[in-house]
């Protein structure tokens, strides 16, 4: 049954219970406590607290312990009345307490003596903002927030990066997709708004990496299986109340990650009805051109997509303080076309073609002509070839030649059979349309089962639909490949939380994540028949089909269970956390054969050079799909106590224990080596098939410890509970991420990825689908896949093929982390908070080919294996200024002075050069940034800010918020590509780039825009200021030891300013939509001042790489200003 038929079933079976519903609440994690005193500060026992939310009318009940302390949780976030009752005291009532999500407030309430009957109100925004009851560094994300900051493509992770303790860049590229952190490889951050299938938002907390974060929704994990750090779903605006993000946790009860916890709280119905709609353009003729494109004269870009944004939102009572409803949906409809010169085969070509050739049959199949947009001018100086015996200029393009030879015969002479006066090849710019169609649908219904069985079901279901030409990346732009990619994204979670008494409760949570899409449906009119073809031609290649398709499906079942018991002055809770994932994965790209041709007349002669890598079955020879069901399982328990061991100081302490599963495959078709021991590690290897890829690691213990102390007096300076300090230490795990593991999914027996050169093509290998054009499967085995394994080893007995996967002692990751920090309430709604953050990494996994350092095994090719042993540290000093929101005016501002070093930044690659000896590779982080800023503000403007007259209305309402971001620029490493620096071992791979082996100095530090963009620091060229390793005769298997650190050098610094202006127009109150309903008018400026900002220099790219014209010289620079207009409708 599909998640989303599921989501329909159990939504219909909420609604019929909700009839038996006796009273509504919203149940998550945040909660309420504190200490009741008397006015003299005497302890008040017995004291009865009643905590009422504001919204929906629920109320929740405790009684005042033998030392006074109450808490009161599973509330969610807003605004909140707390009242105090006891027998000779006056009622305190506590007005407008504002909850944060996912966060403990503390509200200690002081009774004057007097009649029960007598009530003493107080509003909440007089209370101090500090964080008085967790030792924990993080920052709250407001609805308010979400709908006045800018951010791209209205996606609410865009806004992760104002939080404490959290970096990132928030910046576009050139033509405005999103930008990575450096060397960062992964799906990175969304280019297509919410609808991104894996959102991994580029940023990193408390120096982790960018795969260390988490994201949850409703308290229930939405993290993708493949890829650390991203999330499977982006929630509309519309649908998020609050979201919490932790830099650094001292909660037991969150684990999985170590990096950034991004907690989102979806919007709830109230007892009011409240919605929205909006409408939102992007367009192409609203933005800026860069002010510079390039160090050659390349012409500046801008963001050239159109995007039509509608979002709405509804919530409201379904039965009046009792069952309560909220619908949102946002849609997006974009189109953009880019323009891609290439050179392309002429008409006449074509028709000299053998008849009855593969080759003809190709070109005669429906659409494969290219999209042409222009003719550009077709001259053999255009090709980059003289004019001479191999290359003609004539009309229609030019002649490089004709058909010679016979069937199946390779051509090697550039020409052919000579020139013969007709065209061959044209230049011509292709059209290259891209277009989205998304929709997201996001419900959610909280209601009473009975009256101690309180529940929640939320859920997300967001199909996605992306058109586009893949264009010179694989295909010239051919009619049939305009290509249609289907997908879906779906999660749903049901809460229910059971009262067992007013001390006692049971929070129980289970959800569904799901994302699948099959791109062979899809594309009912593309030939998946016909190989996928490279022709080369001079300086350059075109091809004749699409290489895809893809097609996934991963689902993860979450069940979280916590127990909550509240004891004399401790909260405790124990739970634990199941989670199962399925991937069922299917290569469908391995199946399909590809094949190279040398020129034009060997591809007429139905003669390729060579076939690329495709997936065989080695037992049968024929092309697979190499599909796998992986299964994996984690388990996690946990225990935690907060104790409030004196009214002004909170103790947590925790101990989560996890196991984070390996992979296996529900068939046993995963395998992986076995290495052997000494010197014999390669060639006395095994392949182990079936079962787990890797030994699971059951030594996942993270301790979690804390404090939060707000002394009245120190050194006898009275604080007035104006101060509180906190810290704390942890220890927390992180997933190995599939797209790492996986990487092990083509290893033997099972499957075996190989090419071929033409001697083992034997004839009927090259050809069209013998099932017709479109079908995809049924290619015609090959002989030579053919392989025999050892019984006992299961290695080959002929060919050796090369294999990947984690050594089988893999240790989970894990990172220390600890705080120190000190916040002074400082009066007026000002905060201000200064301290340090740190942690340090272990076991953190690395790919190493094997190959490179021991005697190589003559049965297998090259072995790259991953294994855990990179470890990094972190220091930083925090210091930040808030003001909360009054007299129209808040504003944040963080600054961190940082450090972060380690050997590898990225699961993925860790791109090192020297991996022989892992000293050298200690340097800083990829990511790593000296200083950052980041501040924001909204502000509404002093004219008729208040009041609710026509004036207010009409002339009021004026608002303007921002975003500024500065930082110092990230680090890079010089290197070396010459061919006598390079490494390499026959059949053992090689290492390149590689680092010099001296730096000779006298370089500037200068990494200003303007220097960067121009002269740069290495005047005159990287040989003037480092030495190349030499190779000696015949080369050598290990390169010099680097005489350059890593990451030694520093580039770009980046300022980014963005801002909205907004005028809402207030409404009459009618009927539904009440006195606050209006009309917002508003413009979004990204990069506002069209500041110049130079795109990060890549590892060995023209920046980096010595021996290029432009080492040290900025290659490009990021997008220029974009503006967007938007109407929001909202009551």
């Amino acid at each position: 049954m599909s998640l989303s038929k599921l989501s329909n079933q159990v939504v219909l079976v909420f609604a019929c219970a909700a009839f038996l519903a006796v009273t509504a609440h919203a149940q998550f994690r945040a909660g309420i406590q504190g200490t009741v005193t008397d006015s003299s500060g005497a302890i008040v026992k017995g004291a009865k607290i009643t905590v009422t939310n504001q919204e929906t009318g629920a109320s929740q009940d405790a009684i005042a312990d033998d030392a006074g302390f109450y808490s009161v949780g599973h509330l969610g976030p807003g605004l909140y009345t707390v009242s105090a009752s006891m027998a000779g005291f006056k009622v305190k009532v506590i007005k407008d307490i504002r909850i944060n999500a996912e966060d403990t407030s503390g509200v200690n309430v002081v009774l004057d003596p007097g009649a029960v009957t007598e009530e003493v109100t107080v509003n909440g925004d007089t209370l101090p903002t500090l964080q008085t009851e967790d030792a924990s560094i993080s920052g709250t994300i407001t609805s308010d927030q979400i709908n006045r900051l800018p951010e791209v493509g209205r996606d609410p992770y865009e806004l992760v990066r104002l939080t404490p303790g959290v970096f990132g860049l928030g910046a576009r590229n050139a033509n405005g997709q999103s930008t990575n952190l450096p060397n960062y490889s992964g799906p990175g951050g969304s280019n297509n708004s919410i609808f991104q299938t894996e959102n991994a938002v580029q940023v990193s907390a408390n120096g982790q990496r960018v795969e260390a974060n988490g994201y949850s929704i409703d308290g229930v994990s939405v993290n993708s299986q493949t890829w650390g750090g991203a999330a499977v779903i982006t929630p509309n605006s519309e649908s998020v109340k609050e979201i919490k993000v932790e830099s650094n946790t001292y909660s037991a009860e969150n684990g999985r990650n170590s990096g950034a916890l991004v907690e989102v709280v979806s919007q709830n119905g109230t007892n009011q009805f409240h919605g929205s709609f909006l409408y939102k353009l992007h367009s192409p003729s609203l933005n800026a051109f860069q002010r510079w494109g390039g160090p050659n004269g390349e012409a500046p870009q801008r963001d050239t997509t159109l995007l039509r944004n509608y979002a709405g939102s509804l919530g409201g009572p379904i039965w009046k303080n009792k069952v309560f409803g909220f619908f949102s949906f946002e849609h997006i409809s974009t189109h953009a076309t880019g323009l891609e010169s290439e050179w392309i085969e002429t008409p006449q070509w074509i028709q000299k073609l053998p008849p009855n050739s593969t080759a003809a049959k190709i070109f005669a199949v429906p659409g494969s002509e290219p999209k042409i947009f222009k003719q550009l001018t077709s001259t053999c100086a255009a090709l980059g070839v003289a004019v001479g015996p191999n290359c003609a200029d004539v009309s229609g393009g030019v002649d490089i030649g004709s058909n010679t030879g016979t069937p199946g015969t390779i051509v090697n002479s550039t020409n052919g059979g000579g020139l013969d006066g007709s065209p061959d090849l044209q230049q011509v710019q292709v059209e290259e349309p891209s277009g989205t169609k998304a929709t997201q649908y996001n419900a959610r219904v909280d209601f009473q089962a009975t009256q101690k069985d309180l529940v929640t079901f939320s859920m997300y279901y967001t199909p996605v639909t992306n058109t586009f030409v893949p264009g010179s990346w694989c295909c010239s732009a051919r009619q049939y490949d305009f290509f249609t990619s289907a997908r879906h994204h779906e999660a749903a979670a049901l809460l229910w939380t059971r009262t067992i008494s007013t001390s006692l409760i049971n929070e129980a949570r289970f959800n569904v994540t799901r994302w699948y899409f099959d791109e062979i449906p899809s594309n009912p009119k593309i030939p998946w028949g016909v190989p996928n073809n490279n022709i080369n031609i001079p300086n350059g290649s075109f091809h004749t089909s699409y290489p895809g398709p893809g097609k996934f499906n991963e689902t993860s079942y979450d069940f979280r269970d916590t127990l909550s018991k509240i004891h004399n002055s401790h909260v405790l809770k124990f739970g634990g956390e199941l989670s199962k994932e399925q991937n069922n994965d299917t290569s469908l790209w391995g199946d399909r054969p590809n094949f190279n041709f040398n020129n034009l007349w060997s591809f007429g002669n139905d003669a390729p050079t060579d076939e690329g890598t495709v997936t065989y079955n080695p037992k049968t020879g024929a092309p697979t799909d190499f599909r796998k069901y992986v299964r994996v399982t984690d388990l996690a328990f946990f225990g935690q106590d907060t104790w409030k061991f004196r009214p002004n100081l909170t103790l947590s302490l925790g101990l989560r224990w996890e196991y984070l599963g390996a992979l296996h495959d529900k068939f046993g078709q995963l395998s992986n080596l076995v290495l052997g021991t000494g010197a014999n590690t390669l060639t006395g290897a095994s392949i182990k098939i079936g079962g787990n890829l890797s030994k699971p690691d059951y030594n996942n213990f993270g301790p979690q410890l804390g404090f939060a102390w707000s002394p009245g007096r120190v050194f006898g300076h009275e604080f007035g509970n104006k101060l509180v300090w906190r810290g704390g230490f942890g220890v927390g795990y992180n997933r190995i991420p599939e797209s790492l593991t996986l990487q092990a999914r083509g290893n033997p027996p099972s499957f075996i990825a190989q090419g071929f050169p033409a001697s083992q093509l034997p004839a009927g290998v090259y050809t069209i689908n013998p099932n017709g054009i479109y079908a995809f499967y049924g290619f015609p085995a090959n002989p030579n896949a053919i392989i025999a394994f050892d019984p006992t080893t299961n290695l080959p007995l002929n060919g050796s093929p090369s294999i990947t996967g984690p050594l089988q002692n893999m240790r989970t990751p894990y990172t220390y982390h600890y705080s120190l920090e000190g916040q002074y309430d400082l009066g007026h709604s000002w905060v201000a908070a200064l301290g340090y953050q740190g942690s340090g990494s272990r076991k953190y996994p690395r790919t190493l080919n094997y190959s490179l350092l021991y005697q190589p095994n003559p049965h297998l090719g090259i072995v790259n294996l991953f294994q855990s042993d990179v470890n990094a540290n972190y220091n930083a000093m925090l210091a930040r200024i808030t003001h909360r929101f009054s007299r129209g005016l808040e504003f944040n501002a963080n600054y961190r002075w940082s450090k972060s070093m380690d050997l590898c930044s990225s699961d993925q690659n860790c791109q090192q050069t020297y991996p022989f000896d892992q000293r050298t590779e200690h340097g800083p982080s990829d990511f790593d940034v000296t200083h950052s800023f980041t501040a924001y503000a909204l502000y509404d403007l002093p004219l008729f800010r208040t009041g609710h007259d026509w004036r207010q209305k009409l002339i009021g309402g004026w608002q303007l918020n921002g975003i500024l971001t500065l930082n110092s620029g990230f680090p890079w490493t010089p290197v070396s590509d010459s061919g006598t620096s390079c490494a390499s071992s026959v059949n053992a791979g090689f290492i390149c780039p590689v680092r010099p082996v001296a730096y000779k100095g006298g370089a500037g530090n200068d990494t200003s825009t303007d220097n960067l963009k121009n002269n740069g620091n290495f005047p005159g060229g990287g040989l003037n200021f480092f030495t190349p390793p030499t190779a000696p005769p015949g080369g050598y298997s290990i390169p010099p030891v680097p005489g350059v650190g890593r990451n030694s050098f520093r580039g770009p610094r980046y300022t980014g300013f963005d801002m909205s202006i907004a005028k809402r127009f207030g409404l009459p109150k009618f009927w539904v939509i009440g006195e606050g309903a209006g009309i917002d008018l508003r413009a979004n400026f990204f990069n506002v001042f069209n500041k110049l900002n130079l795109a990060p220099f890549g590892f060995h790219s023209n920046s980096t790489t010595i021996e290029r014209p432009l080492f040290g010289r900025a290659t490009g620079a990021l997008g220029g200003r974009v503006i967007e207009f938007q109407a929001r409708f909202s009551f």
